[in-house]
């Protein structure tokens, strides 16, 4: 009889009782030495014959047990882990039928379990993802092309991968064409559950760097996924006290209110928004927000739920998401640039006392007029204002005495949403304005698609501004007397080189 055993992923106490008794009784006991730990046979016989599988082929693999067969004894095949992955038991069992010996199979705990537990995590978390790949780079062994890397991330789900320690460069290049973003959690684990286990986080950009500085080229698992970060992930129903299964009756329970938070996204790519922003939209529930800002950050949270309206319906969207902290949701509603300026922050502080118990926090983040002054150069190194020349919710003729003023004082002056399809001339009416008061040469910028792709800057005079053809899109800095352009950079002295004289 042969007896196929898992012997786990590697701590001599991690084989099963079964696979343990199936050892201490086995007369002959073929072990694969180059993955399972020699200190397991410390539970064979002292009597027992010992082959170490490393050195021999198929071919004599089958020729022990078969010996061991006629001679009347009984063997145990000693694989790592779990033997049916990776195991290449299917090609011994065919053997065993051709020869008309019997076998069974005893499972074991695979290593990808014990590198769960090494990294403390769970890979199924409700609202990240509920499903595992459990997979290979191609090497000597092929992978069928429906089964590449590639096409395996495109999924998003959590993988764990195998027989690929040597080959992290080309793992991480598989997995940013397949869909995971570069910063993607990711861990490498060495010899789960072995003595000399090692732990290391990493993401998915910086998985081959990180193998070489660790020395890690072999006998590791890697974990990709957002599981990884074990954050932002909703409560089991199984465990929900309103839930009822078959052993227990759901009982009704008082919510306790989400908190809501606006939260500041910077102008629009990840590595622009703050930590804070990046952690509070992964820890909550529900992503709300204008339709275009929410469809910049889909792909970096995938598994939220998202609350969206269009321009103009922006007290609909606050009310919206105050409902769903009153259900117990943690809510993030985003805004472009600083929720403070020009965003949700105000209205939502409005709206809050009518939905008691939800605690508002607002999540500061990169406003345009910084983002783009950085672009620029240094536009805004002394006093500064910033004005809309939107008159949908402020009057006309306010905006241009604001206008009117700030020129007269000589402020910098940054104009947020300058055109659009209903006020094409509002820009050049805003530059004519300031010409009253300032020189045609003064040094002014446009800062384009800040933060996005097709990003773009220019410095020209106040004459040529006027002329420009600018969109909402586009920040636009109009320079005070002392402004000059230094190179290609637009730079507003703020005195220091004059100070003591």
């Amino acid at each position: 009889m042969i007896h196929i055993v898992g012997a786990g992923p590697g701590a001599v106490d991690l084989i099963t009782v079964r696979g343990q008794k199936l050892l201490s009784e086995a007369d002959v006991v073929i072990y694969a030495g180059s993955l399972v730990s020699r200190d397991l046979l410390g539970w064979a016989r002292q009597d027992a014959r010992i082959y170490d599988s490393a050195s021999m082929d198929l071919e004599q693999v089958m020729e022990v047990m078969e010996q061991a067969e006629r001679d009347g004894l009984t063997t145990v095949r000693l694989h790592t882990g779990d033997p049916c992955l990776y195991g290449a038991i299917r090609e011994q069992m065919d053997g065993l039928d051709a020869r008309g010996i019997k076998y069974d199979i005893c499972p074991g705990v695979s290593s990808f379990c014990g590198a769960a537990a090494a990294l403390g995590m769970e890979y199924t978390l409700p609202g990240i993802s509920q499903s595992v790949v459990i997979t290979r780079m191609a090497g000597r062994t092929p992978v069928p092309e429906r089964e590449s890397i590639e096409k395996f991330a495109a999924h998003g789900s959590t993988m764990v991968i195998f027989l690929s320690a040597g080959m992290t460069g080309e793992l991480s290049e598989e997995l940013v064409k397949g869909g995971y973003p570069g910063d993607t959690p990711a861990a490498i684990v060495y010899k789960a559950t072995w003595p000399d286990e090692k732990v290391v986080r990493c993401t998915v950009a910086t998985l081959e760097e990180t193998a070489d500085r660790e020395g890690i080229h072999k006998t590791a698992l890697i974990v990709v996924g957002n599981t990884v970060a074990q954050t932002g992930y909703e409560r089991s129903k199984l465990y929900d006290p309103a839930f009822t299964t078959g052993f227990r009756a759901g009982r009704e329970i008082v919510l306790e209110p989400g908190t809501l938070y606006v939260v500041g996204m910077g102008p629009g790519e990840k590595k622009q928004m703050t930590g804070q922003a990046l952690e509070v939209m992964g820890r909550c529930q529900v992503i709300a927000g204008y339709t275009v800002y929410v469809d910049l950050v889909r792909g970096l949270f995938p598994q939220k739920e998202f609350l969206t309206t269009a321009m103009t319906r922006e007290e609909e969207r606050c009310r919206k998401a105050f409902e769903c902290c009153m259900m117990g949701k943690n809510t993030a509603m985003i805004c472009s640039g600083d929720a403070g300026v020009y965003g949700m922050a105000g209205l939502i502080l409005e709206l809050a006392q009518q939905y008691p118990g939800v605690r508002v926090r607002i999540v500061p983040g990169i406003t345009a007029a910084c983002a783009g002054a950085a672009v620029l150069g240094a536009p805004l190194m002394h006093d500064f204002a910033v004005i809309s020349l939107s008159d949908r919710l402020t009057p006309l003729e306010d905006i241009w005495n604001r206008v009117e003023a700030a020129a007269q004082a000589d402020f910098v002056i940054c104009l947020y949403n300058p055109a659009s399809k209903g006020r094409p001339d509002f820009f050049r009416q805003a530059c004519s304005r300031i010409l009253k008061y300032r020189a045609e040469d003064t040094v002014c910028g446009l800062a384009v698609n800040i933060g996005r792709e097709g990003e773009e800057m220019e410095v020209l005079t106040l004459e040529e501004l006027k002329d420009r053809r600018v969109d909402m899109f586009t920040t636009v800095y109009i320079g005070n007397s002392h402004t000059r352009q230094i190179g290609p950079y637009m730079v507003t002295p703020r005195g220091y080189r004059y100070e003591g004289n």
